[in-house]
């Protein structure tokens, strides 16, 4: 099937999105534009929520609830009250920054990067979020040196790919349980493919589909870097992609550069719009968040 427009939001910068299977709702969010989508499945309707902060990345949870990665740290997000309850501090001291994306690892907990959001960019951490025994949330720096963390998965517990998108590069790492990252074990140059890698997502093959900002496209590729698939889009600035619907069998792409509801569809057509493709491949369960380990924390 062709390439179809699911939402025509032209946002200034779409990004993160993802499935929640359980109940049966796609997420994804405008960082610029400071709000949080969905598309409900069963309802074919969307819905939106203002916000009062840029959210970096977002993660089911329960209950309508989502975490998010935000302008200083990590917040609870009830979409159905609208209520923002902060979980987690992070960089308070360095303004000028925020979180960008991320995503659940295998173990229930949130990891997420900070950049700069202007240019000339210093160099930031790689977080994870994390509850010590009696329930207080943590923040642990596994990574140093990041300039704009984007897209994430693992293909097995143990193991971490990750873009740092300015280094044109897909590094794989031992992903310890507990404790920092190591040095990368390997890493695939995309240097020679139009536009720089954003956000990832793996299918149930372990390949990599990777979403290249001023590439106009969604690459895949696999494990050892082979070029497998390319799906195009009609806009320059692709952000994200995840694979939904009840089967795990639709791309589900989110896109920049729109400028609201009002921007001038010809300047680039489909330009900060969701847009998806059935067929190519069947993607992986999204992790969602465990939430904190003791009852009474935030969220329970």
């Amino acid at each position: 099937m062709p390439l179809e427009l699911v939402d025509d939001c032209r946002l200034a910068l779409g990004e993160g999105v993802v499935w929640d299977g359980p109940n049966r709702r796609l997420y994804w969010i405008g960082i610029e534009d400071r709000q949080v989508r969905w598309l409900d499945q069963d309802q074919d309707r969307v819905g939106v929520l203002e916000l009062g902060t840029r959210p970096g990345t977002l993660a089911p949870y329960r209950d309508g609830k989502v975490l998010l990665a935000v302008e200083d740290g990590f917040a609870l997000l009830d979409t159905g009250s609208g209520a923002l309850e902060t979980v987690a501090e992070v960089e308070t001291d360095r303004p000028g920054r925020r979180m960008n994306d991320g995503k659940v690892d295998p173990y229930g907990r949130m990891v997420a990067g900070t950049m700069e959001s202007a240019e000339p960019r210093a160099p930031g951490p790689l977080y994870r979020l994390e509850y010590d025994r009696d329930g207080t949330p943590r923040v642990l720096t596994l990574r140093e040196g990041m300039l704009i963390p984007n897209g994430l998965d693992w293909p097995e517990p143990d193991l971490l790919w990750h873009i740092d998108s300015p280094t044109r590069r897909i590094e794989l790492y031992a992903y310890p349980e507990h404790g920092p990252l190591a040095e990368p074990v390997r890493a695939l140059d995309v240097s020679d493919l139009g536009g720089d890698p954003d956000g990832m997502t793996l299918d149930a093959e372990g390949n990599l589909w990777v979403a290249f900002w001023g590439g106009s496209a969604v690459r895949c590729l696999s494990p050892e870097g082979k070029l497998l698939e390319t799906v195009e889009l009609p806009t320059s600035r692709v952000t994200s992609c995840a694979f939904g619907g009840p089967g795990l069998d639709t791309l589900y792409v989110t896109t920049a550069g729109g400028r609201g509801p009002r921007a001038d569809p010809g300047v680039d057509p489909g330009a900060g719009s969701l847009f998806r493709y059935r067929g190519l491949a069947t993607g992986r369960p999204a992790q969602a968040w465990s939430g904190p380990t003791t009852p009474g924390d935030p969220g329970h």
